[in-house]
């Protein structure tokens, strides 16, 4: 009877920094099982929505132009009046608990995870707040008039961190619309009710009601979660750049689980890597990855 052995841990390594310095603590996603020297990436991305919020208080404070940096994360952005004012100073607080700089009502404020306006209404009071939640995988909600619906998300290998503004040019079920990436350039149109696609971001906005010219929506790029995954060369969450090689055979079927991955200034044998299904060609485009991290593949 033929027996055969998995791989060891780190059988496939050849040479690595001194010091721990080749390598990264993370976390294996669930629902697979990877052999120690599986080539692995990271998720990097994730798609989600945020709707405007409505103040939580005792004013009438309105938010408006609500928009995403490239540092936006999942969770609950908390912003919270410091004063009685009507140009009461605020806090702004990241899902992550990161204190981000403050600012004023009235006065347009900006950062690299959320830009907005508050503008004042009644009294702005002490303790008065709103509440920001980035939903990963949410359905963005429309600012304007008509009730259009976008579904059908995905992203493509060119899609950046923060907000893509979707916004309609003519109002008709059918209406053109233009679709601005986070960093202000125009991609290329769209219809409504017609599926659109692009080396950035994916959808359908589906016509509800009168479409309205000036209608948009925001679809949010946020910051993934940073667990690490199988390579797959067609998710372009992260999972599609090669970002290190799992240390040990990690089983996270069932659940999450802890690892260890080489993820620079290595060097790893090819006879003892895991490329899972990647075809030859797929293979090279990752091992072009690998060193691009200083992860020499011999």
């Amino acid at each position: 009877m033929a027996l055969s052995e998995s791989n060891y841990a780190l059988e496939f390594l050849l040479s690595e920094a001194p010091g721990g310095l080749s390598r990264d603590e993370g976390t294996l996603l669930s629902g697979q099982s990877l052999i120690a020297g599986a080539v692995v990436g990271q998720i990097t991305k994730a798609i989600a929505a945020a709707p405007i919020p409505t103040i939580v208080g005792t004013g009438t404070g309105l938010m408006s132009a609500l928009t995403f940096g490239p540092d936006v994360q999942t969770g609950s952005y908390v912003i919270t009046l410091t004063a009685t004012s009507a140009t009461a100073a605020f806090s702004v607080t990241a899902p992550d608990g990161t204190v981000l700089p403050t600012g004023n009502v009235a006065t347009a404020y900006t950062s690299t995870h959320l830009s907005f306006l508050i503008a004042n209404g009644g009294t702005m009071t002490t303790g008065d707040v709103f509440t920001v939640v980035v939903t990963a995988g949410g359905t963005p909600v429309l600012v304007g008039t008509g009730t259009g619906v976008v579904s059908a998300f995905s992203l493509g290998p060119d899609a950046k961190n923060g907000a893509y503004r979707v916004q309609l040019l003519a109002t008709s079920a059918t209406a053109e619309f233009e679709v601005i990436a986070p960093d202000g350039s125009k991609l290329k149109r769209g219809q409504v009710a017609t599926a659109y696609a692009s080396s950035h971001v994916n959808f359908t906005l589906a016509n509800g009601g009168t479409m309205t010219s000036g209608d948009y929506f925001n679809i949010i790029v946020a910051k993934g979660s940073g667990k690490f995954v199988a390579v797959t060369p067609t998710t372009y969450d992260g999972r599609h750049i090669a970002a290190g090689v799992i240390v040990n055979t990690c089983d996270a079927t069932s659940a999450d689980q802890d690892t260890v991955v080489i993820a620079r200034n290595a060097e790893v044998s090819s006879a003892r890597l895991g490329w899972g299904t990647l075809t030859t060609g797929q293979q090279a485009t990752a091992t072009a990855q690998l060193a691009a991290r200083g992860i020499l593949v011999r």
